[in-house]
Order: structure tokens, then C-alpha cells, then sequence
């Protein structure tokens, strides 16, 4: 096989996104036949067909297993040109952290600015992965600290809980044909028979597994109509009218904040808590980790 060409990587990761070719072209800035016809032939180059085409797009069992393989390849990339630019600048120090988008929406990202104000001879990268594959990272030493909804198990690896949070129940602001709510007092038992948004487990195996205990909980089994890779597409689909879902409650209560046609319509009463947690590497002395650690934990902190 010759050399991957990370052009089409990159093709391969919008559209397994997107799951359709002409957001996915307007994304890339490419014509969708451009589109298509690179996809085809990155197939051809694999030897593995990536999407079924009809009824409509849709990842292949092949392509779901290359997915994560694609992402971990162009984040690499990505990290090695950030860093080759930190160093070309002539900075004091890079500490890379991989997280996921989840806790980067509770408040990693505002972390990471205050540090850049306070300390602007320190760059701090960092890299959206899934909890497994920062814990992954974490151990072969591809980035410092990981940020994700469990613990980084291990004797070489000391983890932080930065916050727990219950789940809310998360509903569109008005019935559609394709939610009829019931009523707006809605609570999840009364779900049953709506559509409902989750995580793909290949992304969350822990909040695609709660969001199905919390509703086996409440006494049935949820009919997943959309599956998303992040908190922020599962709540776009709520917002669009096309299912309801359940989210970490200060995730959700910052986007109905934002947005009037997505409502908090019960905090589910459940022993499932959504978690993040901050784990580092025990061989790994460093002040500036130690710096950029401490201004995470400092700032998840419950008050007191």
C-alpha cells in the first residue's frame, strides 16, 4: 500500500462526522463529486469500503475501526506541527494535554486561556481524544495530562476527580412529529417511545452505557435515532426538534442558556454521576505540569 495521504484522512474524518457528503464538501471546501471521488479512491487504496451510500450515509463496521485509527494519526500530525512551531518561536515550555470535548465545554478551554494571559512564555496544546485514548496517549508519553470522564488506571499514573454532576433530562423546546412530547412537565420515564440522542460507544463507552442505565432505570430500553461523538451534536439534534437526550447537567444548563429552543426538563435522580477527571504520569516531574495541573484542579473546585 503507498503512503496515507493525511488530505484524505482528513476527508475521511469530516465525513464520518457529517454522514453526508455535501456538508461535508462545504466544510472542506471542495466541490461533493471532489468529495466522492477522493473517498472512492482512498477505499480503493485501503482495500475496505469506508460508507455505505443508501439508503444513507453511514459508516461501515470497517470504517468505525479506522475512525479512531484516523483521528489518532491526524492528531498526531497536528501536534507535531504545533510543537515544531513552539520551538521554532523560541517559547520557554509545552505541556499538551488530551481531553475530551466534554470537559473541554465544563471550563478546560477558559483554564487554558487564563494560563496563556498569566503565563505567555508557556503554550499549552491541546488534543480532543477520547478518555481511552488520552489514557493511551498519557502512558506512551504522546501528551502530559488527560482530561476525561474516568480515571487513567494504573500503578504509573496518578488521576484527579475534577467534578461530579447528575444527569439531565434534556428536551426540545416544543413537540415536533418527530419528538411528540407528551407534555412540557416531561420526565424520563415518560420517554419510552421518543427518540432519543446518545453518544456512540466507540466514543464514550461510559456515557453511552449511563445514558442506557438511566433509562433502564426509569423502565425501558431507548430508541436511539442519532449518535453523535460529542455532547455538542447530541444537543444539537435536541435543539432541532428530532429527540430528546440526557447530558451532564452543567453542559446542558450552559447550552439551554444559549439557545431558547432547548429546555432542562428533569435532573434524573440517579447514583450515575457524570465524572471528569485529570490524570498524569508518575514519572513525569515537571514544574510547568505541575503548574498547568494545579490551575485545572484550582479551577473545578467546588466552592465551599
Amino acid at each position: 500500500m503507498r503512503d496515507i495521504d493525511l488530505r484524505r484522512l482528513r476527508y475521511f474524518t469530516v465525513l464520518a462526522e457529517t454522514l453526508h457528503f455535501g456538508r461535508a464538501a462545504e466544510l472542506l471546501h471542495i466541490s461533493q463529486p471532489g468529495l466522492s471521488a477522493e473517498i472512492r479512491r482512498f477505499e480503493s487504496q485501503l482495500g475496505v469500503t469506508l460508507f455505505t451510500r443508501s439508503p444513507r450515509t453511514a459508516l461501515t463496521p470497517a470504517g468505525e475501526t479506522l475512525l479512531a485509527e484516523a483521528e489518532a494519526v491526524l492528531a498526531g500530525a497536528d501536534r507535531f506541527a504545533s510543537v515544531a512551531g513552539v520551538l521554532s518561536a523560541g517559547q520557554a515550555g509545552v505541556v499538551t494535554i488530551g481531553s475530551t470535548a466534554s470537559v473541554l465545554e465544563d471550563g478546560l478551554l477558559e483554564v487554558v486561556a487564563a494560563l496563556s494571559r498569566e503565563a505567555p512564555e508557556l503554550r499549552v496544546l491541546i488534543e480532543e481524544m477520547s478518555s481511552a485514548e488520552s489514557a493511551a496517549a498519557l502512558r506512551t508519553g504522546g501528551i502530559d495530562l488527560a482530561c476525561g470522564n474516568a480515571a487513567a488506571d494504573g500503578p504509573d499514573v496518578f488521576s484527579t476527580r475534577l467534578s461530579s454532576a447528575p444527569f439531565v433530562l434534556v428536551r426540545p423546546a416544543a413537540p415536533s412529529a418527530a419528538c411528540p412530547i407528551p407534555r412540557e412537565a416531561l420526565t424520563l420515564s415518560e420517554c419510552a417511545d421518543l427518540p432519543f440522542s446518545v453518544f456512540r460507544r466507540s466514543a464514550s463507552p461510559r456515557f453511552h452505557d449511563t445514558v442506557r442505565a438511566l433509562c433502564a432505570d426509569a423502565g425501558f430500553e431507548p430508541r436511539f435515532t442519532h449518535r453523535s461523538r460529542t455532547w455538542r451534536s447530541a444537543l444539537d439534534a435536541v435543539a432541532a426538534g428530532l429527540c430528546v437526550s440526557v447530558a451532564p447537567e452543567p453542559i446542558a444548563r450552559a447550552r439551554a442558556a444559549r439557545e431558547s429552543n432547548l429546555v432542562l426538563a428533569e435532573v434524573v435522580a440517579s447514583e450515575h454521576r457524570a465524572e471528569s477527571w485529570i490524570s498524569r504520569r508518575a514519572d513525569s516531574p515537571s514544574v510547568l505540569i505541575d503548574r498547568v495541573e494545579s490551575a485545572i484542579i484550582d479551577a473545578f473546585a467546588e466552592p465551599t
